[in-house]
């Protein structure tokens, strides 16, 4: 019985020559194909298949939100992600959303044949090049981000979005001068000396959204003593 797969990806071209890799094999065969995650959605609604391969980047949105959505539907449908991005974020992103495999668009035929094939009987069990090393790294750089309190992370979060310390200290039911210490322990932590710092510092390392910090330069500069 034939591998049921769908391909969503925005170049023609590239989609097409899945397509006739996947159909050239015995035992796989193309069930449907689109170009967008809008168009995505609706295909996987209407079209039963065992395997989807989709890219990362589409016009209308992320590939891998479209994985999330996916196997968030269902834990028995093979995921591959095929991408020409070879960077940890990438690769642990599709892990992370729920991905049977990751496969870079310059991997061999075989390669990608052999993902499908992987994804079909074992949709929970991810795989891609460099897996390991991006573990890795991604625990390198875990270990080395700075460790906040919960506190010190409210605080954080409400400074990012623009609170003065009189605001900050009156949404957590705290005294000003004790909101100054908590940010004095911030800044020494992300070895920053005023807000803007602070804030660039926290989401250079994840610790702030930068949607989160839009209003970074719009506070006031009462913070803790020595910082001004």
């Amino acid at each position: 019985m034939s591998i049921h797969v769908l391909v969503i990806d925005d170049h023609t071209l590239v989609r097409q020559g899945i397509s006739s890799l996947i159909q050239s094999e015995p035992d796989l065969m193309v069930v449907g194909e689109a170009s967008s995650v809008a168009d995505g959605r609706t295909l996987l609604r209407t079209t039963p298949a065992d395997v989807l391969i989709v890219d990362v980047s589409l016009p209308d949105g992320s590939g891998l939100d479209l994985v999330r959505a996916t196997r968030e539907r269902s834990a028995t449908m093979g995921i591959v992600v095929l991408t020409m991005h070879s960077e940890d974020d990438t690769l642990l992103g599709a892990l992370d959303a729920g991905a049977s495999a990751l496969v870079l668009k310059s991997a061999s035929s075989d390669e990608v044949v052999n993902a499908v094939r992987r994804a079909a009987v074992a949709p929970d069990a991810f795989t891609a090049n460099g897996l390991a090393a991006a573990m890795r790294r991604q625990q390198a750089a875990e270990a080395a981000r700075p460790h906040l309190t919960p506190r010190e992370g409210e605080v954080l979060q409400h400074l990012a979005a623009g609170g003065s310390v009189a605001q900050v200290a009156s949404m957590l039911f705290m005294s000003e001068s004790t909101v100054k210490t908590h940010i004095g322990k911030v800044y020494d932590k992300l070895g920053a000396n005023n807000r803007a710092a602070a804030i660039m510092a926290a989401v250079r390392l994840g610790l702030v959204a930068p949607d989160e910090s839009s209003s970074m330069w719009a506070a006031d500069r009462s913070f803790a003593p020595g910082r001004r």
